[in-house]
C-alpha cells in the first residue's frame, strides 16, 4: 500500500484552521433560527410541524389549504434572507431538483418567498419510510445483494444528474430516503443543496457556513477547493457503498482535521479486512475512492457495472463462508497517551495543541501501514491488522508493527511544540479476533486491552512475548524505547 507523506509537522495548523472555521459555522454567540408557527399560512400551505433543522433552512410538514394533502415545506433561514449566496444557493437547489424530474429523486411540488422579500421556500413530495442512515444504524452491514438493490436506483437518479450538469457533493446514508409506497420500497435521493451545476452562470457558491461536502465522505478536490465533475460523486459513492458492505464508513475518526488527513493521505483499509466482504469487492471500492480522480471509474454507471460483475462472479452474495471468517489471528497495536493530572487543572493553549496533534499523528500512519481502527477514546485507540498464514509472513508482518510503532514514537519525541508533561505509550501484542457476522470484529481476547496491556506506568513502546517470538528485535538501549511487555495478565498462544 503506498504511502503519502503524513503531516506531523503542519497538522497543528490545520486543527488551528479547522477550529477556525468551526467557530465560523457555528458561532455561539449567535440565537439559533426561530422556527415558524404552527398554523402559519405559506403559499397555498399550512405548516403543521416541524420535521428536521438543517445548517440553512428548516423543513415543516405541511397541509394544502383547499385539497388538504400533506407535503414537506423546506424555508430558508429568516437569518439568511438578505444573504446572496445562501439565497443562490436554495434557488439553485430548486432548479437542480426540477430540472431532474426522476422517480428517485424527491419531486419539487411549488416554490415562492415569505412576503416580498422573505426567505425563500420550496414545496416537495411527504415521503414515508426512514433514511439510509437510519436503516443502516438499525441492520448494521447488508448483503452485496441488498446494496446492488439500493444502488441500482440511486446510481440511476445520479446518473441523470451528471447528464443534466448536476454534481450532487453530497452523497451520504442520511441524503438516501428509503420510502414506502404503495408496499413497495421507493430509493430517493434527496438534498440538492450544495450541488454544484456545472452550467451555472455567475461565480462559484461559498459559505463559512457549511463545508461544500460532508467531511465523512468528502472527496479530496472537494477539501482542497479544486474543480469539481460527476467524479467526486463517484468517491462518496464508494464511501456510501463500504458503509452497507461493511457496517462502519472507511474512516471513523470524527474530528475534521483528522478526517481531512485522512482523505487526502491515507489508503482506506480494505473492505474484507473489516468484516466477511469477499476480496474480489475491494479493488472496486476502492477504486471508486482514488485519491486521484483520473483512477476511479469515470461515471457513476461504470463504478455500479464493475460493482455488480464483481458480486456475480463471486457467487451472488459478495461475502466469504462464516467457517472462513470465524477465527483469525491478528496483531495489535494499543496507543495512548497520559499527561500529568496537575497540567490539566488550568490547561495551555500550547498543551492542547500538543494533545490534540498526537493521535490524529498516530492514526494516519498507522492506516497508512495497514491497520485498522478497532476502539478509539478520548486518549487511546486500538488498531489491528491479519496476522499472515506463512511463517515467514508473519515474521515479517511482526517485525514491520515494530518497526512502524518504533518510526511513530521516535517522530513524536522530536515534534515540534512537544510538552514534556504528556508523554506516549504504544504496546504490540498478538492474538485472535472473532467476527460476529454483523460487521466489523467484536470479540477475541485481543480486543480485551486490560488483559494485556503492561501495569506499569510510562512511555515508550512495548511488546509482549507472543509478538516478538522468534524475532530478532533488539531490546531498550540498543533499538530506541522498545521495551518488553514482561508479565502481561492474559496470555494467548
Amino acid at each position: 500500500m503506498a504511502h503519502q507523506p503524513s503531516a506531523l509537522d503542519d497538522a497543528t495548523l490545520r486543527i488551528q484552521e479547522a477550529e477556525a472555521t468551526r467557530t465560523q459555522e457555528d458561532p455561539s454567540p449567535n440565537p439559533l433560527p426561530r422556527t415558524l408557527p404552527r398554523g402559519a399560512r405559506v403559499g397555498d400551505y399550512i405548516l403543521d410541524r416541524p420535521l428536521a433543522r438543517g445548517g440553512f433552512s428548516f423543513v415543516y410538514r405541511a397541509t394544502h389549504a383547499e385539497r388538504g394533502t400533506a407535503a414537506a415545506l423546506k424555508v430558508l433561514h429568516a437569518e439568511l434572507a438578505s444573504d446572496l449566496d445562501a439565497v443562490v444557493r436554495f434557488a439553485r437547489e430548486i432548479e437542480a431538483i426540477q430540472r431532474l424530474n426522476h422517480p428517485n429523486v424527491v419531486a419539487i411540488l411549488d416554490h415562492g418567498r415569505l412576503g416580498s422579500r422573505g426567505a425563500p421556500y420550496y414545496v416537495m413530495e411527504l415521503l414515508d419510510g426512514c433514511s439510509l442512515d437510519e436503516h443502516l444504524r438499525a441492520r448494521g452491514r447488508l448483503s452485496a445483494t441488498d446494496v446492488l438493490a439500493l444502488l441500482e436506483p440511486l446510481c440511476s437518479a445520479l446518473d441523470a444528474a451528471h447528464r443534466w450538469g448536476i454534481v450532487h457533493r453530497d452523497i451520504k446514508a442520511s441524503n438516501v430516503f428509503l420510502a414506502e409506497q404503495g408496499g413497495r420500497r421507493r430509493v430517493v435521493l434527496l438534498d440538492f443543496g450544495v450541488a454544484k451545476l456545472l452550467d451555472a452562470p455567475g461565480p462559484a457558491l461559498t459559505s463559512s457556513r457549511h463545508i461544500v461536502g460532508t467531511p465523512t465522505c468528502i472527496s479530496p478536490e472537494q477539501i482542497l477547493g479544486e474543480s469539481i465533475d460527476s467524479r467526486a460523486d463517484v468517491y462518496a459513492l464508494g464511501v456510501l457503498t463500504y458503509r452497507m458492505l461493511v457496517g462502519e464508513p472507511p474512516f471513523v475518526e470524527r474530528s475534521y482535521p483528522m478526517l481531512r488527513q485522512l482523505h487526502l493521505y491515507v489508503d482506506p483499509p480494505r473492505p474484507s479486512t473489516r468484516a466477511r466482504v469477499h476480496p474480489a469487492l475491494d479493488e472496486v471500492i476502492l477504486r471508486a475512492m482514488s485519491k486521484d480522480r483520473r483512477e476511479r471509474p469515470p461515471t457513476i454507471t461504470a463504478f455500479l457495472g464493475e460493482l455488480r460483475a464483481t458480486v456475480e462472479a463471486s457467487g451472488g452474495t459478495g461475502a466469504l463462508s462464516s467457517a472462513a471468517a470465524r477465527e483469525r489471528q491478528a496483531l495489535a497495536l494499543y496507543a495512548e497517551v497520559h499527561v500529568e493530572p496537575s497540567a490539566l487543572e488550568e490547561p495551555e493553549d500550547g498543551l492542547l495543541a500538543d494533545l490534540e496533534v498526537i493521535l490524529p499523528f498516530i492514526a494516519a500512519e498507522l492506516v497508512s501501514a495497514g491497520l485498522t481502527t478497532m476502539v478509539q477514546t478520548g486518549s487511546s485507540m486500538l488498531f489491528t491488522v491479519d496476522r499472515p498464514d506463512d511463517p515467514a509472513g508473519d515474521r515479517e508482518a511482526r517485525r514491520q508493527v515494530v518497526r512502524t510503532a518504533l518510526a511513530i514514537y521516535q517522530r513524536l519525541e522530536a515534534r515540534s511544540g512537544r510538552d514534556p508533561r504528556v508523554d506516549v505509550r504504544l504496546c504490540l501484542h498478538a492474538g485472535e479476533l472473532t467476527d460476529t457476522g454483523k460487521g466489523s470484529p467484536a470479540a477475541g481476547k485481543l480486543l480485551e486491552v486490560a488483559g494485556w496491556v503492561p501495569d506499569q506506568a510510562g512511555e515508550g513502546v512495548f511488546a509482549s512475548p507472543e509478538l516478538l517470538s522468534d524475532l530478532e528485535i533488539a531490546t531498550a538501549g540498543e533499538e530506541g524505547a522498545l521495551r518488553r511487555i514482561t508479565a502481561p495478565r492474559t496470555r494467548e498462544g
